[in-house]
C-alpha cells in the first residue's frame, strides 16, 4: 500500500505536459519529454507523461525500459494499451505464454490481470501506454498474493538478465 502511495504522489510531481485545449488534435512531445524513476518501479525502467495526469485518471505515458530491465509480476487497476516504439519488449500474462511485442505491435492489459514486463533482446525498450484510470502498480509473490514494492524490486534485481538469456518464471 505505501508503493501505492508513493507512486501516486511521485506522479503528481512529475512535469505536466504543456497545457492543451481538451480537443486538440496534434500534440507532440518528441525529444521535450522529460523522463524519471518513478519510486516503486526498477530503476531501469524511466517514464515520461505524454497527456493527462496518471495521479488522478486517464492518461498518456512512455516508457523506456534498459536490455534485460524487467518489471516483476504486478497488476493495474487500469487498463493498458501498449504501442512499441523500439526494441523487443516482451509481456508475460500470469497463466499465458509471454509474447513478444516491437514496433508496429499492439498489446492489450485488463485491469488487474497479473503481468511481468521485460526488454528483450540487445536494444533499449521504448513504449506508449495508454491507460483508462488512474496509475498504481501492486506487485504480487509466485502464488498472487501481493506483496511490498522493496520485496519485489528486490527479487527483480535476481530477474534482470542479459541479452539472449531466458525469461523469468511464470507465477
Amino acid at each position: 500500500m505505501r508503493s501505492i502511495l508513493l507512486v501516486t504522489l511521485f506522479l503528481a510531481a512529475l512535469p505536466a505536459p504543456a497545457q492543451e485545449s481538451p480537443d486538440a488534435a496534434v500534440v507532440s512531445k518528441g525529444m521535450s519529454a522529460k523522463f524519471a524513476v518513478l519510486p516503486g518501479v526498477p530503476d531501469c525502467a524511466t517514464l515520461a507523461v505524454l497527456k493527462g495526469d496518471p495521479g488522478k485518471g486517464p492518461s498518456v505515458v512512455e516508457m523506456k525500459l534498459t536490455p534485460g530491465c524487467v518489471v516483476p509480476w504486478h497488476w493495474h487497476t487500469p487498463s493498458e494499451s501498449a504501442v512499441p516504439l523500439a526494441g523487443l519488449l516482451e509481456i508475460s500474462m500470469k497463466g499465458e505464454k509471454p509474447v513478444l511485442l516491437t514496433s508496429g505491435d499492439y498489446g492489450y492489459l485488463p485491469s488487474e490481470h497479473i503481468h511481468q514486463a521485460k526488454c528483450a533482446g540487445s536494444k533499449p525498450c521504448a513504449a506508449i501506454f495508454f491507460l483508462d484510470a488512474p496509475f498504481d502498480i501492486h506487485y504480487v509473490d509466485k502464488s498472487g498474493a501481493e506483496i511490498p514494492a522493496a520485496q519485489a524490486l528486490a527479487e527483480a534485481e535476481k530477474l534482470i538478465t542479459k541479452p539472449g538469456t531466458k525469461p523469468a518464471a511464470r507465477p
